[in-house]
């Protein structure tokens, strides 16, 4: 039986690399290694080798030195899919931070991580490490992630509140993660999340931010809108 194989993928993945697209996808994710292959196909050909091989071959095969952003893609599929203990699947996602150097490998990272909405306590209790993150900013923009995909419950809010309050935001993407986050929790929490922001020390770039992004929502009413606009600090 065929064995799986770190240069069998990526043979694969360069049949159906676009160049075009890949100079489109650099654009948005400068400095980020990439092929240039539709995030669909990425995961239509991830999904395909967790079918034809055992799963634990694919899990415990260590990604290539300088691997593209579509190889840490399919690391990220196969450890979000991979039937196995979820306790398991923590450990795996743990030392996947240390391949996250982008936004988009964070982000799509998260998305896959569907089983979080299943166990609740269980990723929230890793997720609060994360929050806690000094070293790593895209641990921390995980976490954020993470908290507005599948955590921006009533039950939470408080504790993820209290989590921003220590968070270094001069961190471009850390910056815009904590603002998505914040404007998450308010179009589905309600406005009473603004006057618990305010209680904490949050810079005037974030909190800005935030109120454009809660300001682009179409879950929002433009008379809102137009309070809320007039919250901006100057």
């Amino acid at each position: 039986m065929k064995k799986f194989a770190w240069k069998d993928l990526r043979a694969d993945l360069f049949k159906i690399k676009e160049d075009s697209y890949r100079e489109f996808s650099e654009k948005l994710s400068p400095n980020v290694k990439m092929l240039g292959v539709r995030i669909p196909q990425v995961r239509k050909l991830a999904l395909s080798y967790l079918k034809e091989f055992p799963q634990e071959e694919l899990l415990q095969s260590p990604l290539p030195k300088e691997p593209y952003f579509e190889e840490k893609l399919c690391r990220a599929i196969f450890i979000a899919r991979a039937k196995i203990d979820e306790n398991q699947r923590i450990t795996y996602v743990n030392e996947f931070l240390n391949y996250l150097d982008g936004w988009a490998i964070c982000d799509g990272f998260c998305s896959e991580l569907k089983k979080a909405k299943e166990h609740q306590e269980q990723y929230f209790s890793f997720i609060r490490k994360c929050f806690k993150n000094k070293s790593s900013p895209y641990t921390v923009r995980y976490a954020c992630v993470m908290a507005l995909m599948y955590f921006c419950s009533p039950l939470y809010e408080d504790e993820i509140i209290s989590y921003l309050d220590q968070i270094n935001t001069e961190e471009y993407y850390v910056h815009m993660g904590v603002a998505w986050l914040i404007a998450t929790l308010y179009t589905k929490n309600g406005p009473h999340i603004l006057d618990k922001i305010k209680a904490i020390t949050l810079d005037n770039l974030t909190y800005n931010k935030a109120l454009q992004k809660i300001t682009e929502s179409n879950y929002i009413c433009k008379e809102k809108k137009d309070e809320i606009r007039k919250l901006k600090r100057k």
